[in-house]
Parts: C-alpha cells; structure tokens; sequence
C-alpha cells in the first residue's frame, strides 16, 4: 500500500531549514518518525513578486545565509527576520527547502519521492485559494493507482491551511485518509478525528448538494438593495417557488418578470433581527410538503440575514448557497464545493433587472454599416484632430436638424470647408465628404448632421468592439440603444435620472457594460452620468468605460473617472487600452471555466 503525506510548509519549516530554529521542523520531524512512499509539499508563493526588482535567487539566498553563519548571526532575531522577510515564500526559498529536506531524508534512511508544488495566492489567508490548493492535492493523489493511505499535516503552516485540509478531506468520502497534528515541539505528530457532528452533517449536505441540478421544491432569496443575487439563483436553479426574504424598504415585485410559471412570495422579515430571519423561514418551511428540497439563497440582504438564514438552512437541511460573482462562482457554503455562475447573454436581461419602469424601445440588432460609411468612420478617426475644428458648426446644424425632424420640417442644408474636408448636405437629405482620399456620397440620410458632430466615434468604438464579439468574450453588443421611461411606472427610483440613449453597451455574461463615446472634450458632469448609469443598471458589479478622441486634459476630470472606478480609452492609446480591456475580461473568462 502507498503511503502519501499532503502538506504546506511554513516558515518554521523554513527556518529550520537555514539553522535558524534549535529544531527540525515539523515536516522533517514527522517523516523522522514515519516513512512514507511519495510527499506532496504545498508552497505558498507571493503574488507580489513581480513588483520586486529582482526576485531572489538562489545565488543570492545562499551567499546571504552564508555570511549569516560566518558572522555567527543564525540566533540573532533580527538578522534572521530580515532574511526570512526577502526569501521567504519565494522561488528560492522552495528550491533551498526541498534540497534540505532531501539530504534529511537520506540521513533518516528513507527513500521517499518528494514533490514541492508552488502555489501562489492572492495573500497569506486565501481561503477560496487555498482550498482549490488542497483539492487539486487531493485530486492528484485520488487518481494514483493501486491501494493508498493519505496523511494530512495540519500544523505546518497557517490556521487557515490546516482548516481548509480539513474540509478537503471531507470531499473525499471514498478515499482512505488521516488527520495528523504535531502539539509538542521535537515529539511525533499524533493522528486526529473531525468531529462526529461535523461529518454527520457533512454527509447530509454533500446528498443534498449531489441532487442539487434536480432542483428545489422551494428557494428562499435574501433580497435587499442588489436585486442580482437573486436574478443568479432563479437562472442557476429550477425551482417551483420562490420566496424573496425582505424588508418593506426592498420590495421584490421587479422578480415576477424572471420566475416564468413558478410561484412567488415574499416574506417580510427584520433585516437587522437574524433570529428573526431564521424563525420566519423555519415557520413558511414548515409549510411544505416533507421531504421537500429546500434552496437558501444567502448572497443578498444584511450580514445579520445572511446569518439568520444559514442557521434556518441547516435546520431544515436545506441547501445554503452564496454567489461569488467576481470570480463567477457559486458556493455551496457548508462544503465549499463551487460550480460556476450561469452567463447571462442579454444587456435587456440587466435592464428589466434595475430598470424600473424603463424599457428598451430599439430592441432591433443593428443593421450593418455599409462598407462607404465604415471607411468613412476610420477616415475621420484617422483625422479626428483636424475635424474636431468643425464639431461647433457641426453641433448647430445637428440641433436644427433635431427640432426640424419634430416638426416634420425640410433639413437645412450645409457645407463646411474643414483642413482638406468638405462635408456637404442637400435638401434632399444627400450627404457627402470629400477630400483626404475620400469622395462618398449617401442618399437620404437625415442623421448626417448628428453623425459628423459625434456619432461617427461611437460608431468607431462599436466596430471596434464587434470582432471582440465574434470571438466570443463578449455578448450582445448594442450602439445606441434607447431606453423610454415607462409612465404608468409612478414609484421608480430612477426618476430623476438622465434616460435617453447608451452610446455602446455589451455584457461578458456576468457584468453590464456601458461606454461613453466622447468625440470632443470631457466633463465632469458626462463623467457623472455615466457613474450613475453603470450603478443603477449593471449594480455592484457593473463597468463603465469613457472612450474619448483625446486625453482628458483636467486632472480634475481625470480624477473623477479614477475615483468612480470607470475604465478609460483615449486618445492614441484607445485601441491599446481597448485591447488590454478585452484581454483582461476573456482572463477572468478562462479562469471562471477552470475547474472549481
């Protein structure tokens, strides 16, 4: 039978390694008690190391605890911490331990295969991470042949390691595996149980969670202020009802348009009383049918609900879930077994969310430009710099045009003379440019007017988002897209904000974009709808971009697209920044379908 240990090693082990500590460590004190037929190491490893110019080397570990010994400084505290502050939990440190702990083993006379994997997390106490560390440990050692016994090391490392071997172990029923802790320094690890209530529990929740693409008979949502979370829990699973768990602040009639033929209720709760939360869904759950399965939602509302909603949950031997959408995860909380969140392929599906009386009045996809006025949008954003000298003339015209088209008036027509350019329109809606290469001419085009003082770019940055699209990493890219205040809708919040048209929009199926086409200079104030925008239609997790011809030159400006978070694209360096924008979402797109 093979005998496998699974372990981090932390900075006593490392210590011990350089002459540091009067002992051995607890991994090498353990495989002087205990032989072992292959070793798995976890090492944690900095995110940060790419900010340090240069990362250790090995070269400079060496010559440095070199000169620690000559000078007789290996007990010196001080001396040692600064060491352990550059080296520690680096490349360089794990190549130095696993030599030693190598030459350890030969000293023991034992012949153990051993492998160190570096694992680098997002800080110290990753929990998410660490237990993906831990179960891919698990995962490697689940699929080696022939009978095998696993060892878990607890005590090197952190708390939050060795809590999380725990409940890895948990994840593997079938596999044969024991705990091991190490209390007494220079004494054998000794082996130790979860506790009985733990793994009885356990094994409920895991049946249920093994179920759990069957459905439920009954979902409880915590619903507050962020309506997303809930929207998650209806489209990742099917349900016969729906119970919104609220206050009377958050109504959750907006959810009726997403739960098709499934009933719906709300249960008015206290959001700050978590025992008043877990009574009233112990009380509505004890309503049902027996042996019914029962979803909890714990993702929206207060901390208070979330902990009263839990309790409730594992009373009932419910199934508790949370949505993690930063990393597109959702968590079945009492075995962190994670699955990942259903994309959402429609910006209308955002818009109906927070929406509040809004609704989309072009709903059509865009017709595709002809090739004539795809040149001529990269021709003038080839030029954007000389024609911006026309936008005032431009910008009058455009206003004219607007008030003719309501009166159902004949257009005024226009010529302006710009550095090389003509750009003309006839009465009879006949627009044409010439000059720099180009000599176009469109019939009836009554949009000419407001296409020259502006909308061309957004027009730009739609093309330029569309072959991103055909790749797939993002969705249901949308220019111009109107949104009429519905107003039989007297009780909307969103009543005193600015709904008119959305230059771009498009969705990577987790959060709404919304882009902001500036050809000329940018504001405060167009800085500041844009915020509000992307807060009340995409939420939390919602993204704005500004995209501008030219750099903000107000630091002011700049400041304000910092400080609301939004994403900037300018200038130059647009398709740059675009690029990297892009790149930045099929990133997380890659990490999100990577195993859980």
């Amino acid at each position: 039978m093979k005998k496998f240990l699974l372990t981090w090693y932390g900075i006593t082990d490392f210590r011990a390694s350089l002459g540091f500590e009067s002992t051995e460590g607890p991994i090498a004190a353990a495989l002087a008690a205990e032989d072992y037929s292959e070793i798995v190491i976890l090492g944690y490893t900095r995110s940060d190391l790419q900010d340090h110019a240069p990362t250790p080397a090995c070269a400079d570990l060496a010559t440095r605890l070199a000169a620690i010994h000559a000078a007789n400084q290996q007990h010196d505290r001080g001396v040692t911490n600064d060491f352990i502050s550059t080296f520690a939990n680096t490349p360089a440190a794990h190549e130095h331990y696993l030599r030693w702990l190598e030459a350890q083993l030969q000293k023991f006379g034992r012949h153990s295969c051993i492998s160190l994997k570096s694992e680098t997390l997002r800080e110290l106490n990753d929990s998410e991470g660490i237990y993906a560390c831990a179960m891919r440990a698990l995962d490697f050692v689940a699929k080696a042949a022939g009978e095998k016994l696993v060892t878990l090391y607890l005590s090197p490392g952190t708390p939050v390691m060795a809590f999380m071997w725990a409940l890895a172990a948990l994840a593997h029923p079938h596999l044969k595996k024991r705990l091991i802790v190490s209390p007494v320094v220079g004494k054998p690890p000794e082996a130790i149980a979860l506790p009985a209530e733990w793994l009885e529990r356990h094994g409920a929740s895991q049946t249920a969670i093994g179920n759990v693409h069957e459905g439920f008979a009954v979902t409880y949502h915590l619903f507050g202020e962020q309506r997303m979370p809930s929207l998650l829990g209806i489209r990742q699973f099917a349900s016969d009802r729906h119970v919104f768990v609220n206050s009377q602040d958050f109504p959750a009639t907006c959810m009726r348009a997403f739960i098709q033929d499934a009933d719906f209720y709300e249960l008015p709760v206290d959001p700050w009383d978590a025992k008043d939360v877990q009574e009233r869904i112990i009380a509505h759950a004890r309503t049902l049918p027996p042996g019914a399965r029962i979803g909890v939602n714990l993702t929206g509302g207060t901390k208070l609900m979330f902990a009263g909603a839990l309790s409730a949950a594992r009373a009932l031997g419910a199934v508790p879930f949370y949505f993690d959408s930063r990393n597109q995860r959702v968590t079945y909380v009492d075995s962190l077994h994670r699955e990942i969140i259903r994309p959402i392929d429609s910006i209308e599906t955002f818009l109906l969310l927070n929406g509040d009386g809004l609704k989309v009045s072009t709903a059509e996809p865009q017709d595709e430009f002809s090739a004539d006025r795809c040149r001529l949008t990269r021709t003038l954003w080839k030029y954007r710099s000389k024609i911006a000298d026309a936008y005032t003339d431009l910008c009058r015209f455009n206003n004219e045009h607007e008030r003719c088209l309501q009166r159902d008036e004949p257009l005024t027509p226009f010529r302006i003379e710009c550095h090389g350019f003509v750009f003309a329109f006839t009465r009879e809606a006949e627009a044409s440019v010439v000059g720099n290469g180009l000599n176009l001419h469109f019939k009836h085009w009554t949009g000419f007017a407001k296409y020259m003082s502006g909308g061309w770019f957004e027009e730009f940055v739609y093309l330029q988002c569309k072959p991103y699209e055909e790749r797939g990493i993002i969705r249901d890219l949308r220019i111009n897209l109107t949104l009429q205040l519905n107003q039989g809708m007297t009780g909307s919040f969103h009543r005193d904000v600015q709904h008119n048209e959305l230059d771009v929009t498009f969705t990577d199926g987790h959060s709404l974009y919304i882009v902001e086409c500036k050809a000329g200079k940018v504001t405060q104030e167009q800085v500041m709808k844009l915020q509000n925008l992307v807060r009340f239609y995409g939420g939390v997790e919602g993204r704005g971009i500004v995209a501008c011809c030219f750099p903000p030159r107000s630091d002011s400006v700049r400041k304000k697209i910092s400080d609301a978070k939004l994403a900037l694209c300018c200038g130059g360096s647009f398709l740059e920044q675009l690029n990297s924008l892009m790149n930045g979402i099929a990133g997380r797109t890659r990490l999100a379908r990577e195993p859980a």
